[in-house]
């Protein structure tokens, strides 16, 4: 069961990667970047960080908690 889960993660990260356009266009160097842009790079890092903390808890916890 855990193995569809993993999948499906895989696959929203890949699809996620799509749309923020990693794979697909040249991005600036960090000095290149204004303030703003700084603050939305390291803003959706800390998201992902989050996210994938928050997954591998869930996947623990299911883990250790059932039956």
């Amino acid at each position: 069961m855990w193995g569809a889960g993993f999948a499906t993660g895989i696959g929203v990260g890949f699809a996620i990667g799509l749309v923020v356009g990693a794979l697909g266009k040249q991005q600036k160097s960090w000095s290149e970047l204004t303030d703003k842009e700084k603050k939305t790079r390291i803003g959706l890092v800390a998201a992902g960080a989050v996210l994938a903390l928050a997954g591998v808890v869930v996947l623990l916890w299911r883990l250790l908690t059932r039956a």
